[in-house]
């Protein structure tokens, strides 16, 4: 995986995950795949140098996407704090964007997902 594009998805729902891994893999990115923040935390402590970007889903199974966001950007002892976020979520109301930007998140995606969309987005952070 050394030299390779890698994003992580956090996101409770297996479809969205899969919808997301063609996308990437048409677009020759790696994406590493869990549907919690403790999933997350163990992905980032094995791959997280290599980890170019999260996909963060709002609305997890018991978890709450912003919480996890803001935990790990507020955390300054944490080498993960500057990979750069993109919120994919079905929800999007004007509060909803103005935090994402005030916890310095990427950009914002709403499901269903447009690809083109996505991949412009990430080609950006990239």
């Amino acid at each position: 995986m050394a030299g390779e594009k890698i994003v992580l998805i956090v996101e409770d729902s297996p479809t969205v995950r899969f919808e997301v891994k063609i996308i990437l893999d048409k677009a020759g990115i790696t994406l590493i795949e869990t549907s919690n923040e403790y999933g997350m935390l163990n992905v980032l402590e094995q791959f997280g140098d290599q980890i170019k970007l999260i996909i963060m889903d709002l609305t997890l199974k018991n978890e709450n996407g912003f919480d996890i966001i803001k935990r790990l950007k507020e955390d300054t002892n944490s080498p993960y704090n500057d990979i750069p976020v993109l919120i994919l979520t079905e929800h999007s109301t004007m509060e909803d964007v103005l935090k994402a930007k005030e916890l310095g998140v990427e950009g914002y995606l709403k499901k269903p997902i447009q690809k083109d969309d996505m991949l412009n987005r990430i080609k950006k952070i990239f």
